[in-house]
């Protein structure tokens, strides 16, 4: 995949270095010069300094064969514009819309004739905030958030002394709103469950759960077999 990314702040680099790592081709395109010599030492794509918001620098950047456009900087209206303009040059692209302020996404979404020129819109600070006051009133899991459905993938450990490790899935008595996704044993080995799956007496259990099924999850998964005795 060739992807065509706008701005080398923290955020850009992350992603660029990602996709890089993942084997695609990747372009980043700077408006500071220093930061665009910077990055052009980190990254083996080509770094260019530039406006995203000039047709004509997204034309040099390649966007008409691009699969992908991301508008990672820190101001809402370049981003947004860079997305139209990429959209026209490309409408086969595919965009992603960073906003910094969470209150604008919701307008971008809302109004009609913007929405057909970002294909995906994100907000790193609002992201961020959820996953800190999630963990911070249910602490204890290794998390992947998913904001707007209100639920998450969250992973928990078993041990030896876990009261549900050798037990039935189906014996768990989960809550309604959660499911058991997969099971890993010791040894790392995969394993999607069944309710006549049991579990490992080590071993990781994934589950996918809505926010107000956590607290449950948690108190059940956590149990110790010496906390009764």
């Amino acid at each position: 995949m060739f992807v065509v990314i706008m701005g080398a702040g923290r955020v850009g680099y992350l992603v660029a270095k990602m996709l890089e790592e993942d084997g695609h081709d990747v372009t980043v395109i700077e408006l500071d010069k220093h930061r665009a010599k910077e990055l052009s030492l980190l990254l083996n794509g080509l770094v260019m300094e530039g406006d995203a918001t000039d047709p004509k620098t997204l034309e040099e950047a390649n966007i008409k064969q691009a699969d992908a456009f991301a508008a990672l900087t820190g101001k809402d209206d370049a981003n947004l514009l860079a997305c139209i303009l990429a959209k026209h040059l490309n409408p086969k692209v595919r965009t992603s819309l960073r906003i910094g302020n969470p209150k604008n996404r919701k307008i971008f979404e809302e109004v009609t004739d913007l929405r057909k020129y970002f294909d995906f819109v994100i907000s790193p600070e609002e992201i961020a905030a959820e996953y800190i006051s999630r963990n911070i009133t249910t602490p204890g899991f290794d998390r992947v958030l998913f904001p707007r459905e209100g639920a998450e993938i969250v992973k928990f450990d078993i041990t030896e002394d876990s009261e549900i490790a050798g037990k039935l899935v189906k014996d768990l008595n989960l809550p309604r709103d959660a499911l058991m996704v997969a099971i890993y044993d010791e040894k790392g080995n995969l394993i999607i469950p069944s309710g006549d799956t049991k579990l490992p007496e080590r071993g990781q259990v994934i589950i996918f759960a809505k926010n107000s099924a956590l607290n449950g999850i948690k108190e059940l998964l956590g149990k110790k077999k010496n906390a009764e005795e």
